[in-house]
């Protein structure tokens, strides 16, 4: 199988790979049997050495490498270089391939010439287009939709999260809302960062409410995305107060929980009848930065416990299970980037696994699982750990 990777640089602003995105989609549907992954140098993922691995995986005997965007600086003359030859030491098995940047093609600078041309030509009006089809309606101006974006990968998303995406004037989006995601957003929707990555929030949460009234009381349709679903441990409740308060209308659209899609996509079930008859979403950092949870009730047998954002709060839930009756091998899943191509598990006993944990580097966005259910039918193609 060929293959080929999109390199960029990235950026901490998750709209930046739109165009990246863009190129994915014209490249997989013009050429069907080439796989294509995106990779990017620096604050975003995959990496390139997740994509590399990502396409291997795959069966991809042969893969380019193109990096886009990129100008001859530090990057293609210093790390690229002695990246791109660990990687082909490490796959000696698979053709790779570093091509010159696509910026510097002439081609592509022909085309940028033409665009900025054509920028002092006088705008004529677009032609209506006919037999397009019944209109589509138009979403409520001054209204908010809380709207959940699923686990990460975009193919979980529902149709009325993508419906609403696609048509709103805004979307203030979050830091686990992926690339794919977005590009769905109109070109000329206003996009805002929320951030809300762990312990480092971009805007306060106070400031995300006052942001969602101001853009509803400039009459936009606003989407409030949120990774996973907006009612479990995505702060819905606290910025449906907001508007309410404001008196701005709003509705909220469900997504998939991250439990529900890193349970699917590893490959075991979050509840079975002999294992875990009771299953508990709980919070591994409280809003006052604590993690004082009613360990009694997490440390009964015969359940299942999901801990959301508790990686840096490992050793505290380790010692305070066991010191609370569960045994030292009670098994635990841990998953980071859910759904994605890159996902990550760590299979541990409950004892073991902070110190497991460290040694994988394995950091956020990351769900802990906690119980016998995690023994069970693993299935997934992901990398264990």
């Amino acid at each position: 199988m060929n293959a080929l990777v999109l390199l960029g640089h990235g950026a901490r602003d998750p709209a930046w790979a739109k165009p990246f995105v863009r190129m994915r989609e014209i490249l997989t549907h013009e050429r069907h049997a080439l796989a294509v992954e995106l990779a990017f140098l620096e604050f975003m993922t995959p990496t390139l050495e997740e994509a590399v691995s990502a396409l291997v995986e795959r069966g991809a005997a042969r893969i380019a490498v193109v990096p886009a965007f990129l100008a001859q600086g530090g990057h293609l003359k210093n790390g690229l270089p002695a990246r791109f030859d660990a990687l082909c030491r490490h796959y000696p098995n698979c053709a790779l391939r570093l091509s010159a940047a696509v910026g510097e093609a002439p081609e592509v600078i022909a085309a940028i010439a033409a665009h900025a041309a054509a920028q002092a030509e006088p705008e004529l009006p677009a032609p209506r287009a006919e037999n397009s089809g019944a209109p589509q309606p138009e979403l409520q101006p001054g209204k908010v939709w809380l709207v959940g974006a699923g686990p990460g990968d975009p193919e979980l998303l529902t149709l009325k999260a993508a419906r609403l995406i696609s048509r709103a004037d805004a979307v203030v989006y979050d830091h686990l809302v992926g690339a794919d995601i977005l590009s769905l957003a109109r070109r000329d929707a206003e996009l805002v960062y929320a951030g809300k990555e762990a312990t480092r929030h971009t805007l306060p949460q106070a400031q995300i409410n006052r942001i969602l009234s101001e853009l509803a009381k400039r009459r936009l349709s606003v989407v409030r995305l949120k990774g996973g679903d907006p009612f479990i441990f995505g702060r819905g409740g606290e910025e449906l107060e907001a508007l309410a308060a404001a008196g701005i209308p709003f509705e909220v659209v469900p997504g998939i929980t991250a439990a529900s899609g890193c349970a699917a996509y590893v490959g075991f079930p979050l509840t079975h009848r002999d294992f875990a008859r009771t299953l508990i979403f709980a919070t591994g950092h409280l809003k006052n930065g604590s993690i004082a949870l009613d360990w009694h009730a997490l440390a009964r047998p015969c359940q299942t416990v999901v801990f959301y954002m508790g990686i840096a709060a490992a050793e505290e839930i380790s010692r305070q299970l066991m010191a609370h009756g569960l045994p030292a091998d009670v098994p635990v899943a841990v998953v980071q980037q859910g759904t994605l191509l890159t996902q990550k598990t760590l299979f541990a006993r409950l004892d073991e696994f902070p110190a497991r944990l460290r040694e994988a580097n394995i950091v956020p966005p990351a769900l802990i699982v906690v119980g016998e259910v995690t023994r069970r039918l693993r299935s997934a193609p992901s990398v264990q750990l």
